[in-house]
Order: C-alpha cells, then structure tokens, then sequence
C-alpha cells in the first residue's frame, strides 16, 4: 500500500513538474535579453491622439500625443496633390509626445514597460514650451517595472546644468551637475545617455558633459521627465541595446 502512495505522489510531482517547466524557465523567458544592437523607436505614430502612449505609465502631470502643426500647416515641397489641388503630405505627420501640466512643486515623469535593457545608448529631443518656476526636461533610464527607482539625467533652466540623479522608490537623489548654456523656450535640444557596464556618461547637444561610475540598477526602461510648471514637447525618443 505504501508503495503504490509512493508511486502516485512521484507521478503527480513529475506531472506538476511539466506543467510548469524547468525551475527558472519561465522567469528567463520573461527576462530574456534584447538582442545587442536592437534599436527601439518612438515616433508615436500608432498611438492615439489626445492619449498618453501604450505601454506607459504616467506618474503626475498631463501627457498626450499630439501632431506637429507646423508640418500639417506646410506640406515639404513637392508633395502629391489630393482631389481639390490641395497638397497631401508624402510621410507621415511627426508627431510628439507632450506634457502641459503647469502644477508648482511637483514632478511629472513617464515610463515606458517594455524593454528592459542593460547596456545601451538612449537619447530624447526635447522642447520647453513654457515654465517660469525652472524650466526643465529629462530622459528616464533604466527604471524598474513600477517605474519608481531607476537614473535620471536633467537640464534645468533656472540653474543653467545638467543634472544626473538617481530614483528611489520615486524620491530624487542628486549625484552630479554641469554646467549648460541658457536654454530658450521654443527650442530643440537633446539628452543622451550611453551605459557600458557601471559608466555612465551624460550627453547635451551632441557634447559629452559628464561621466558617472554607479551600480545601483543594471536594467530597466527608459522614460521622460518635467516638473514645475514646464510645458514640453519630446520627440524621437530611442533605445539601442549594447
């Protein structure tokens, strides 16, 4: 009698076993690694208008998709005419991703869930609109699935730097700062970010500012930041895999 328990409690943990895989093999899969040189894009152009993007999460502030109006309102030359002699543009609208919360005190950041990466390259286009209090934009990195702890790389108008920080379960940390030029509302500029194992350099305009040695998070997503009352538009956000 014995044996025979014996043998139906191997035959239920063998069954169990397949059911559920190899120890670990669900969670590989889940955190399987982006092939090195993958490039991830955002051009907004499949998400809905007036909407934050898919796959974000938003925390504070007002974001949505919006249309650039001066590319609607100045066809390129050359585009093809529509029934009525009226140009039609050849390429899609650029569209951006745009935060219009003007709330003081406040930080407003968006992160995207997917994809986790190590090693990369990051960069974002960035243009204040507004913001009197410190005008302000950032690009998010490596931030975890809740979107709460991660890096932060930031200019700020009121102080004329750039800045790089760490998130905490949602609390900024300060770990450097350089120095920028005057920012001017109305225009664009871009932040960047190249990681290779635990250096971090920080890059504006094309020009490298500073580098970092940190290991606090090895892997996570990439986001936009503003605060205050900065209005902001962002574009061509992207991601390598390094």
């Amino acid at each position: 009698m014995r044996g025979i328990r014996r043998r139906a409690a191997a035959s239920v943990a063998i069954a169990t076993a397949l059911a559920l895989g190899a120890p670990g093999q669900g969670h590989a899969a889940k955190e399987r690694k982006a092939a090195v040189g993958k490039v991830y894009t955002w051009s907004f152009q499949a998400d809905t208008l007036g909407q934050k993007p898919a796959h974000s999460m938003a925390f504070g502030g007002t974001w949505q998709v919006v249309q650039d109006s001066s590319a609607l309102a100045v066809p390129p030359p050359g585009s093809p005419m529509d029934s009525t002699g009226n140009a039609t543009p050849s390429a899609p609208v650029p569209r951006f991703l745009s935060q219009n919360e003007n709330e003081d005190g406040v930080s407003h950041y968006l992160t995207f869930t997917r994809p986790l990466l190590g090693d990369m390259d990051a960069s974002v286009r960035f243009r204040i609109r507004s913001g009197e209090i410190d005008p302000s934009a950032g690009l998010l990195f490596q931030m975890d699935p809740k979107g709460t702890s991660g890096y932060l790389i930031r200019v700020s108008g009121k102080d004329g730097e750039m800045a790089f920080h760490y998130l905490l379960y949602g609390r900024r940390r300060d770990v450097k700062f350089a120095k920028i030029p005057p920012l001017t509302q109305g225009t664009w500029h871009t932040l960047a970010i190249t990681r290779r194992k635990t250096v971090l350099k920080a890059i504006y305009d094309g020009k490298e500012l500073m580098t970092v040695r940190d290991d606090r998070f090895s892997r996570g997503t990439v986001g936009v930041w503003s605060e205050d009352d900065t209005t902001v538009d962002f574009a061509d956000l992207s991601a390598t895999s390094r």
